[in-house]
């Protein structure tokens, strides 16, 4: 007895919690285009079996039925317009707080970036302005920055583990002690950017420009530095192995210094 009504209070609630989620649904704007269809469908279905024998009906079914068609489209494309902009007000406004925190060296200030950077990667928005900001010890693993702007951004001692940086501008920014381990940063701007014990462990930096960027005592094993440039790198206490750097621009003792740990 006690184990039947377990089971009947289990029941209520997954029921009640399906009855929650269907009432959210059909608040919106979709949702009540479907529930407006579905309520002509089943009034027109009536006049359908009525007057479709006769031909004083007839007609007014056929128009009927392209009020119908009408309703049902319309109602859509207002439904996914709305939608869009929705989602558009909803980017800027996070965009907007991100520029309110803007140079601001807090920990609070980190902590609100980082909430909308998530916000906007939810939205589909990568191409995020963060030049300047500070993100120093910042959890952005799986980011997805492609094509953001992070110049002169402080992401020292951030975890970048996993994060699709391609195409980013990273240039003058502060990468020391990063955790850049198996992240993109295909055709990514790394000019002068500050890499001091960073961990590139399998990263991708396929076309990337490293020029005068500072490497120092990173470890670089696995990296792919396929056809990026390195010029004027520094690369003490570098560590190099099994690094892929056919075609990549660079000099001929970083090369050596490769080779050697290949």
């Amino acid at each position: 007895m006690a184990r039947r009504r377990r089971k009947n209070k289990n029941f209520s609630k997954i029921l009640k919690r399906y009855f929650v989620r269907l009432v959210k649904l059909i608040q919106t704007p979709i949702g009540i285009t479907v529930v407006v269809g579905i309520f002509l469908i089943v009034i027109i279905s009536i006049l359908d079996i009525k007057y479709l024998e006769s031909g004083s009906g007839r007609d007014i079914l056929i128009e009927a039925h392209g009020l119908l068609f009408d309703i049902f489209v319309f109602g859509v494309l207002l439904a996914y317009l709305n939608k869009f902009l929705e989602k558009k007000q909803r980017s800027e406004r996070y965009k907007e707080e991100i520029d309110d925190f803007r140079g601001w060296e807090e920990k609070e200030a980190k902590y609100r970036i980082v909430g909308n950077i998530k916000r906007l990667n939810k939205l589909g928005s990568t191409r995020i302005d963060l030049n300047n900001c500070y993100l120093a010890n910042a959890d952005l693993q799986n980011a997805n920055l492609v094509k953001a702007n992070l110049q002169n951004v402080d992401l020292s001692d951030a975890d970048l583990q996993f994060a699709d940086l391609s195409y980013a501008n990273l240039s003058y920014a502060n990468l020391t002690g990063a955790d850049l381990s198996n992240a993109l940063l295909r055709g990514a701007n790394l000019q002068n950017a500050i890499l001091k014990n960073s961990q590139l462990l399998r990263t991708s930096l396929w076309r990337a420009n490293l020029n005068q960027a500072d490497l120092s005592g990173g470890n670089l094993k696995q990296t792919n530095l396929l056809e990026a440039d390195l010029t004027d790198v520094v690369f003490e206490n570098t560590q190099f192995e099994k690094v892929k750097m056919d075609q990549a621009l660079a000099s001929e003792e970083l090369k050596q210094v490769a080779s050697e740990n290949d």
